[in-house]
């Protein structure tokens, strides 16, 4: 076995100001395999305190090959996974997603040649420590096997190595911002070929969280049965015991043979312009034993016989698998052609479907993500007594109350300032407004507690809200208090604004002799505007970062509890007083130190509504609040980048997410695998045809059915575009005169995320240009394999996205031919009558684009169109 090549990849989440990455970030490595050789990719994460489950990953690329997960193991600190692609075809990006919260991720895609068509997996075997060594054995496998293992941790000051005697080390890879632990990794990938077992020991020169996996997989593995040689191996495997939510590397696959009569399956567009359809599937399953029946108690698959279960069929022809479908099982209706013969008509849909969930506004989204112990928005109707809560599994809301000195000329209420954060528009506040400057012991405050115990501060505490402060004229004549965390024994620490230099300032209380200490930074902060403050803290000291710049910090022991927090002022046991006129917004209070980088995203997300973010960047956020970890190959995207997300409050994310996708330009679909593909216009622009669909078989074209019609059909004409920009409402309207004279005015409206307001302008006549006169058509065509087994790479391959060339030369006729770019892909399948046939929905292809120092498209007035 060779190591022919192999590419890495390493992410960490920044120590310093950058435009954030999603915490469930895809990363893209760039890829050059020989077909037929194996890919295999391990993989090493950094889990993020704020990870709802135990995250892992699902690895993809750009050519759908079949990804299988060989083994994975989670720890403290994170976890390493091994992935492989048997056979692969070629590919020139691989797609790394990982399903929950990780800080940090380093990645090695090998390449190994001389391994079989088939995948066996002798033995696996995984192992964890927490200090400076972990081990594993494998197993003697029955034959010669290729052994790969692949180590792990989560510090990358402490170097990670291996010294076991028989192995070949790969290249190792390693992750850090450079500042602190909290997203580091190391990966060392190491393999050999062995007839007998096999043990390695990972060491690392200081104490870390240490992850460790191995495999031995069949270098000649046997191939499957194969009845008819001119009919692909179809295998039906069900998922009992997962759901929808299930990671790929967790599903228990059970194989279901003899039982797969018939499906029809479909996934991607219908029509040209029409939205993103989830993978639909009909299975027709032999059923005489009744085991697929949900109320028999009895069958081997009970009592996982439910909805929402995946399944998937996937087929091998020539040594290669390829992705059919892979769906979730919404009924197992029971039927009986007669009394011998009973049969289930299930229902599948692609994981699409699950992408429902409604979206909060994405100041709210991010500070979700980070699993705060307590956060209210602050956003309650007017006349509302409490501020809700939104942390999961805590509903303990702030409570308004008046000083026991009344509450002066003040006037508190909920739902004020509406609007003036970007990434929260119909966010609105809680404000305590009209003290006089000799009422410094009057006004409303808002307390949490004393209640539910609070988390103990050791772990680290972080407290964030936003407040926005009237100028000092209009301010009562003391010091402001904004927050403060307090015990029966008196305050912790609290946060003011020093009446002499109105700049923030921190109070720390010695936790034995209670004595202040205050620190004043030299950020002035009563100007009017929403401004965003941060504590970080635990029992040896603070750092207060005011809009992500650290302002001041003090290294000093504090108490280690907290029994209530005080907003604006304090009204409790221990003190009254220092209420301020001011307005107050999404207070969250995390049982953490957040991570730098996470402070800077919640910042960002509020205050610039994650504007500038690439488009798969926003698709990435999107499915992370939205909850949805689901298998994903996310093209990265260059150009131009999004306008703020401030209009995806209640919207689904299925419906957010092609939305980015459609303002990027790019393709959005699903394949055969199951996965969220996203290829952006980048990568779509100026393709050649990945298949010749034609009556030549001569000039390597793939026969089809003979209902095809070319046709130029007008139904799609636009001949008057006006594009809106999303959160600006800027509008773009162009036309085609000479169009309107001959069709009338045909309109058409869109709308665009793209921030840029001159790629509105391209967005807009790029429309015109393709769609101001009838194009080149062909709606659909359809392969049928079983009839002739050439076309099987062709009919189990190609996939949406793709381009086709269709070609047809009648007799006495003209060649007809055109570029096609696949939106739809279905099966029909009868087994028992012999019949597979491959439908796909076609829509022109893109014209070519403009392109710099190119002999062709880089030539003005050439055939180069602009993009946008």
């Amino acid at each position: 076995m060779t190591l022919v090549a192999q590419w890495t990849d390493s992410y960490d989440l920044a120590a310093g100001f950058v435009i954030p990455d999603p915490t469930i970030s895809t990363r893209q490595v760039a890829v050059a395999n020989t077909p037929g050789n194996w890919l295999i990719a391990t993989v090493v994460w950094h889990t993020g305190a704020g990870a709802q489950t135990i995250p892992t990953v699902s690895v993809g690329d750009d050519v759908h090959n079949w990804w299988v997960p060989l083994a994975r193991v989670s720890g403290p600190g994170g976890g390493v996974a091994i992935w492989a692609a048997p056979n692969a075809r070629a590919a020139s990006r691989v797609y790394v997603s990982p399903t929950d919260y990780v800080t940090g991720m380093s990645i090695n895609v090998m390449e190994h040649s001389g391994l079989g068509n088939y995948l066996t997996v002798a033995d696996k075997k995984t192992a964890t420590a927490s200090g400076t060594s972990a081990s594993l054995t494998l197993a003697a496998p029955p034959s010669q096997a290729l052994a790969i293992v692949a180590g792990g941790s989560d510090n990358a000051t402490a170097t990670l190595t291996s010294a076991t005697a028989g192995w070949t080390s790969a290249s190792a890879v390693s992750g850090t911002n450079g500042v602190d632990l909290t997203s580091d990794t190391r990966l060392l990938p190491r393999y050999q070929t062995t007839t007998g077992s096999v043990s390695v020991t990972y060491t690392t020169s200081a104490s870390a969280n240490i992850v460790a996996v191995g495999v031995t997989i069949l270098t000649a593995a046997a191939a499957p049965s194969q009845p008819n040689p001119n009919w692909p191996i179809t295998t039906l495997e069900v998922g009992f015991g997962s759901g929808a939510g299930t990671p790929r590397d967790q599903i228990a696959w059970t194989t279901l043979p003899r039982r797969l009569l018939a499906f029809d399956t479909s996934r991607g567009r219908q029509y040209e312009l029409g939205a993103l359809q989830a993978g639909e599937t009909n299975l027709r399953l032999r059923n005489d034993d009744a085991a697929l029946n949900p109320a028999n108690t009895s069958s081997p698959y009970w009592p996982n016989i439910t909805d929402m279960t995946p399944a998937r069929v996937t087929a091998t022809w020539q040594g290669r698998t390829y992705g059919v479908f892979h769906n979730l099982v919404e009924r197992w209706p029971q039927s009986w052609r007669d009394p011998h013969w009973g049969e289930v008509n299930a229902t599948a849909q692609g994981p699409w479907a699950t992408l429902t969930t409604e979206l909060p506004n994405v100041a709210a989204g991010e500070i979700l993500l980070d699993a705060p112990y307590g956060y209210w928005p602050l956003n309650d109707l007017e006349g509302a007594p409490t501020g809700s809560n939104l942390a999961p599994g805590n509903a303990e809301p702030f409570v308004q109350l008046v000083s026991k000195y009344g509450a002066g000329s003040a006037v508190a209420q909920f739902g004020v300032d509406s609007g003036l954060l970007i990434g929260s528009p119909n966010n609105t506040a809680w404000q305590n407004r009209g003290l006089t400057s000799l009422q410094t012991v009057n006004g409303y405050s808002l307390r949490y507690g004393p209640g539910p115990a609070l988390p103990p501060i050791s772990p680290g505490w972080t407290v964030e809200f936003w407040a926005r402060l009237d100028a000092s004229a209009s301010q009562p004549a003391s010091n402001l208090g904004l927050i403060a965390m307090k015990n029966g024994a008196g305050a912790v620490i609290s946060l003011y604004v020093d009446q002499a230099t109105q700049c923030v300032a921190v109070a720390d209380y010695d936790p034995t002799t209670h004595v202040r200490t205050n620190t004043v930074s030299g950020l002035q902060v009563l100007t009017g505007l929403f401004t965003h403050f941060c504590l970080v803290f635990d029992t040896t000291g603070w750092r207060l970062y005011v809009n992500t710049v650290s302002a001041a910090n003090r290294t000093t022991p504090l108490d280690s509890a907290v029994a209530w927090i005080s907003l604006c002022g304090q009204q409790d046991e221990v003190f009254v007083g220092r209420m301020l006129n001011g307005s107050f917004a999404h207070v969250a209070v995390y049982p953490r130190r957040l991570p730098y980088g996470r402070i800077v995203a919640h910042y960002w997300s509020a205050y610039g509504g994650n504007r500038y973010d690439s488009a798969d960047q926003r698709i990435n956020k999107l499915l992370a609040i939205g909850g949805a970890g689901i298998a994903r190959s996310i093209s990265y995207t260059s150009g131009s980048t999004m306008v703020p997300a401030s209009t995806i409050e209640g919207q689904a994310v299925a419906t957010s997410v092609e939305e980015i996708a459609s303002s990027d330009g790019g393709g959005l679909y699903e394949d055969g695998h199951g996965y969220l593909c996203f290829t952006s216009k980048t990568l779509r622009y100026n393709r050649g045809p990945q298949y010749l669909l034609g009556d030549r078989p001569d000039l390597g074209e793939v026969p089809y059915l003979g209902d095809v019609v070319f046709d130029r059909d007008p139904a799609q004409v636009a001949n008057s575009i006006t594009v809106t920009q999303a959160h600006y409402g800027r509008k773009v309207s162009v036309s085609d005169a000479a169009s309107i004279t001959q069709r009338g005015e045909r309109g058409r409206d869109a709308t665009t995320h793209v921030d840029d307001a001159l790629a509105v302008v391209d967005h807009a006549n790029y429309l015109l240009l393709r769609y101001k006169e009838p194009g080149a058509r062909v709606s659909t065509i359809t392969l049928d394999p079983a009839s002739n087994p050439a076309a099987w790479p062709t009919a189990l391959g190609v996939e949406c996205g793709d381009i086709v060339t269709v070609s047809r030369r009648p007799v006495g006729g003209v060649l007809l031919t055109g570029s096609f770019e696949v939106i739809g892909v279905s099966h029909r399948v009868d087994s028992a009558a012999g019949e597979w046939k491959t439908t796909l929905n076609l829509a022109p292809a893109d014209p070519f684009f403009f392109r710099l120092d190119d002999a062709t498209y880089g030539v003005l007035d050439g055939p180069g169109v602009l993009g946008w």
